[in-house]
């Protein structure tokens, strides 16, 4: 029981702390218009289509690849799995790997 009531307080203790900048670094270009994180890494996404990996302790660039020209305008990225999924403002999200090759599309409907 002693062990439950320590863990609740912990966690209550830590969902309650007020958010606090732990580190911050110049971003590796201009135009970041999403960032993710996954596999350890930060993954930024540029107006001009390319992704940037990042080092999420200091911030250097790691790799980064260009993304298809299909995506005229990208506009988000996120992380989940294996693969990074962009998004630019219509129902298709495409789904590359780590690598940057293009691993599929998906599309998202929704009837509101």
């Amino acid at each position: 029981m002693k062990k439950a009531l320590l863990f609740v307080i912990l966690v209550v203790a830590l969902a309650s702390a007020a958010p606090q900048i732990v580190n911050s670094f110049p971003a590796p270009t201009t135009g970041l218009v999403g960032l993710a994180y996954g596999e350890n890494y930060l993954w930024a996404l540029t107006s001009s289509r390319y992704i940037y990996k990042l080092d999420p302790a200091t911030g250097a660039v790691q790799s980064s690849f260009l993304i298809s020209p299909a995506i005229a305008s990208p506009d988000g990225i996120g992380y989940c799995g294996t693969l990074l999924y962009v998004t630019a403002g219509t129902a298709t999200v495409y789904k590359y790997t780590t690598s940057g090759s293009l691993s599929g599309t998906t599309v998202l409907w929704c009837d509101g």
